[in-house]
Order: structure tokens, then C-alpha cells, then sequence
């Protein structure tokens, strides 16, 4: 279900994603979760998600822009003749698989959990979009420079400051929904 959320955003997005970017390759994980109670349920997510350590995470989204571009010699300096990125977007979500053995109850509570959690996720998707679209913004906004190395140095340090401004973001959406608590991310009847 969260897998139709990924393309319904997409589709929404590409007339801007055609303009803004060269490719965007967008994954979704699953980690298998078995059980027939809620604790149980709640235990198996735990022991099988693909990250350890501390805190209650259950599900990820990593995002990655790797940018390429040309500099050339014009009139006026150098100028910045091509820009182009790939955004590599992977959504980790939990997958349970003893639901037809489980109490109406709980597929009911874990319909609502899961279609949350998959919304917060998209939530982090959405910032590494706009990211990407706010980067061939402003690099196109930079006007020439006296030479190409000076150039080439702006580009790569505007592209670094943009994507460190983002996960500042997605770090600040965490923080404002608790990592999705407050937009339903909780398992419970």
C-alpha cells in the first residue's frame, strides 16, 4: 500500500521533475513482520528491521543527489553549461506477513499504522525531491564566474550547502512529527 503513495507523488511531481532533474531511481524495501498479537507484532519489527541501535524506528528513507556538470570559457568568464543529477530515493517499510491468522482487530490497527508510517516516509521522500528541484534552482540563478575553477568550486559548494540544508530539514520534520507519532505512526488498538 505505501509502494501506491511513491508512484501517486511521482506522477504528481514529474511535469517538475522533467525540468528540474536528469533521473530519479525510487525504491521501496521491505522487512518481513510475523505475528498474531500486537505484542508480537511489535517484537518481530524490532528483531527484523535492517537497522540496529537505539530508539523505535521502524521505518527509513535514505535519499542520496549525486551531481554532474560543464564549465566553459564565454565572454563574460566561465559559465556553467550543464548540470544534471540522479536522485536515488530508498523507502524501508516492515511487511507483515501473518496477517490472515491475526484478530480483525489488529489488521484493522495495523491498515492504519502501516498507511501512516508509509505517508511519514513520503514525507522524507518529498523533501530529497525538493531538494533536487531547489538545487537546479539556484544553480541556474549563478551568473559566471571570472574563471572555470572558481566555477567549478561554487557549483560543488552551492550543491553541499543545498543537501546539508535538507537533512537539516528532514532532521526538523522528524523532530516536529516525533518521527511520525503524531501523524499516526503507532501501532495500537
Amino acid at each position: 500500500m505505501p509502494g501506491c503513495y511513491a508512484c501517486a507523488i511521482l506522477v504528481l511531481l514529474l511535469p517538475a521533475l522533467a525540468r528540474a532533474q536528469n533521473t530519479v531511481v525510487w525504491r521501496t524495501n521491505y522487512y518481513s513482520v510475523t505475528g498474531t498479537s500486537l505484542g508480537e507484532v511489535r517484537r518481530s519489527m524490532e528483531q527484523s528491521r535492517p537497522w540496529k541501535g537505539p530508539g523505535q524506528l521502524i521505518g527509513q528513507t535514505d535519499w542520496r543527489i549525486d551531481w554532474r556538470f560543464e564549465v566553459k570559457p564565454a565572454g563574460d568568464g566561465c559559465r556553467c553549461t550543464s548540470f544534471t543529477t540522479t536522485t536515488s530515493i530508498t523507502n524501508t517499510l516492515p511487511r507483515w506477513t501473518s496477517r490472515a491468522q491475526a484478530p480483525d482487530e489488529l489488521a484493522v490497527a495495523w491498515t492504519r499504522f502501516i498507511t501512516a508510517l508509509g505517508e511519514h516516509e513520503e514525507g522524507h521522500s518529498r523533501l530529497a525531491l525538493a531538494a533536487v528541484a531547489d538545487l537546479h534552482k539556484r544553480v541556474k540563478e549563478l551568473g559566471p564566474a571570472a574563471d572555470c575553477d572558481g566555477l567549478r568550486k561554487r557549483i560543488n559548494e552551492l550543491a553541499t550547502r543545498v543537501v546539508e540544508e535538507y537533512r537539516q530539514r528532514e532532521k526538523d520534520y522528524d523532530r516536529r512529527t516525533r518521527h511520525g507519532e503524531t501523524q499516526g505512526v503507532i501501532l495500537r488498538y
